[in-house]
C-alpha cells in the first residue's frame, strides 16, 4: 500500500505522459494528472468481521456519506450498497464554483480539467486518472437513480463472472447517485433532452468517479443523467479513476486505473519522490451503515423502462470478455454459417457475434438479428440467452415493416406462453411506438 506525501499549495498538474486505454471501450481519452488536494472526498473503511467478512465503507464529501457499502474481503464477490446524505447537503462551494463550466459544452479534455481544478482539489493527494467517457444511466440492471436506501448487493460493484473460471474485472461504464430525488427537475431535465437532440460531441459532460469495478458514484449531473436515458443514449462523463498502486512479481512499482496501468518508472521524478509506504489502518471509530435517503419518488415508466436500452453488466461483460475472442469474426463467411447451422456451438459464436455488433455496429446487429428471427421463428432449440438478445436488438429498430412482421407473427405462435420472456420485449415495443 502506497499514499501520496503532500506539497504545501493545492494544485493539479497534468502530467506530459501518453495514456493507453483501449482496454477500457468506453473511454475515448484520458490523462493522467497530480492532485494536492484537501481530502475532503474521503473514503471511511472499518474493519471486516465474521461471519461475512465485508468491510463497512463510507465515502464522505466535507463530512457528508455520499455511498455507504459493505465490501466484502472476496476479491470475485460484489458488495453491497447503499445511499448516501444527498450530496447537496454537503455543502460543497467547489462544486457550486464550478458550475456555469461544467454546464457549458464540452471542448477538449484538458480544458475540462482545467474547469474542474476546484473540485479535484478535495481530493486526497494523489495520481488520478481523468478521462472522457461514456457511461449508462443504469446500475447495470436498472435506471440509475431508481435504487434502494438501504444496502443491497450490486453486481456491477464487484467483477462478473461468466462461466468455467472467467471473470470481467474494472470496466467503469454504469451510475450510481449521491443527489436526493427532491433536487430532481423536470424542467432541469427537459432542456438538457433539447440541448442534446442539438449536440454532437460537445455535450457538457456529468462528472462522476469509480467507485469499484463497473461503477461510478455521480458527483454531478444527475439531471444529464435523466436526459440522456429519456433519449436513450449514453451520457458523456468526465470520469475520475483514483490510482491503486502495487508491486509487480518483479518488483515494479505500477499505477493501476481500472486495468490501465502506467509504469512508476515512467512519471517524472518530480512527483515519484512524494510516494512513500503505507500500511492500511482501518477507521478508528466504529462505521455503522444505515439507510440513505437518496430516492424517495415514484419514477414515471418512460424512466424504468430505458434501462432496457442499455447493455446490462452480463452483457457488457460478455461484450468485453468477446473482443479478446479470437474465434470471432465479423466476415460474410462467418455470419453466414451461424446463420444456417442451429448446432449448440454455432449457437454460441452467433450470441457472441450479436453482442458484439450490439454494442459496436448496431444497425449490423439489427440485419443479422432479423434474419436469424425468421430463421428460427419455429426453432424450440434456441439457447434463451440467444432469443431474448435476437429480440431486443430488434427492439431498437424502430418503424421498421419487418421487424414487426417478425413480432406479429412470433405472437401468433407463442401467445398462450404468458410467461415467454420475449412477449414482453414484443409489447415494449409497441407500447413505445404508440407512444
Amino acid at each position: 500500500m502506497f499514499f501520496f506525501k503532500k506539497k504545501e499549495n493545492l494544485f493539479v498538474d497534468i502530467l506530459d505522459l501518453k495514456v493507453e486505454c483501449s482496454e477500457i471501450i468506453n473511454i475515448k481519452e484520458a490523462k493522467l494528472v497530480y492532485v494536492n488536494g484537501k481530502g475532503k472526498l474521503t473514503v471511511e473503511t472499518g474493519t471486516s468481521e465474521p461471519p461475512n467478512w465485508e468491510a463497512p465503507t463510507k465515502i464522505k464529501l466535507n463530512g457528508i456519506p455520499l455511498i455507504q457499502a459493505q465490501i466484502p474481503d472476496c476479491p470475485t464477490c460484489s458488495s453491497l450498497l447503499a445511499t448516501g446524505y444527498g450530496i447537496e447537503n454537503a455543502n460543497c462551494k467547489e462544486l457550486l464554483e464550478i458550475q456555469e463550466k461544467i454546464n457549458s459544452d464540452y471542448i477538449n479534455l484538458e480544458t475540462s480539467i482545467d474547469n474542474i481544478k476546484a473540485l479535484l482539489t478535495l481530493l486526497k493527494s494523489g495520481f488520478y486518472l481523468i478521462a472522457d467517457a461514456i457511461c449508462y444511466p443504469t446500475d447495470g440492471e436498472n435506471f440509475f437513480w431508481d435504487i434502494p436506501n438501504n444496502l443491497k448487493e450490486f453486481l456491477s460493484a464487484g467483477p462478473v463472472y461468466l462461466g468455467e473460471g472467467n471473470y470481467v474485472f474494472d470496466q467503469p461504464v454504469y451510475l450510481y447517485p449521491t443527489q436526493t430525488t427532491d433536487s430532481y427537475n423536470k424542467d432541469r431535465v427537459e432542456y438538457y433532452v433539447e440541448k442534446f437532440k442539438n449536440s454532437a460531441d460537445n455535450k457538457p459532460r456529468a462528472i462522476v468517479y469509480n467507485l469499484k469495478d463497473f461503477i461510478n458514484f455521480i458527483l454531478d449531473g444527475h439531471h444529464k443523467a435523466c436526459a440522456s436515458a429519456l433519449l436513450k443514449k449514453p451520457v458523456s462523463c468526465i470520469l475520475i479513476i483514483p490510482a491503486k498502486i502495487y508491486e509487480d512479481y518483479y518488483k515494479n512499482t505500477r499505477l493501476n486505473f481500472s486495468r490501465i496501468l502506467i509504469d512508476y518508472k515512467n512519471i517524472p521524478k518530480e512527483y515519484t519522490q512524494y510516494i512513500k509506504k503505507e500500511k492500511f489502518s482501518p477507521s478508528q471509530e466504529k462505521i455503522e451503515i444505515k439507510d440513505g435517503i437518496v430516492n424517495n419518488r415514484e419514477w414515471e415508466k418512460e424512466y424504468i423502462n430505458s434501462a432496457k436500452h442499455y447493455p446490462s453488466i452480463i452483457d457488457y461483460a460478455n461484450v468485453i470478455d468477446i473482443m479478446h475472442d479470437n474465434e470471432i469474426e465479423v466476415n460474410d463467411i462467418f455470419i453466414e454459417n451461424c446463420l444456417e447451422n442451429f448446432d449448440e456451438d454455432s449457437q454460441l459464436k452467433m450470441k457472441k457475434l450479436l453482442y458484439l455488433l450490439e454494442f459496436t455496429d448496431i444497425k449490423k446487429a439489427q440485419e443479422i438479428a432479423l434474419k436469424y428471427a425468421r430463421k428460427t421463428l419455429r426453432e424450440e432449440e434456441i439457447d434463451k440467452e440467444l432469443k431474448q438478445l435476437v429480440y431486443r436488438i430488434l427492439l431498437s429498430a424502430k418503424n421498421n415493416e419487418e421487424v414487426e412482421k417478425i413480432f406479429i407473427d412470433y405472437l401468433v405462435y407463442y401467445s398462450e406462453n404468458k410467461e415467454d420472456p420475449i412477449l414482453k420485449i414484443i409489447n415494449l415495443y409497441w407500447e413505445e411506438t404508440n407512444g
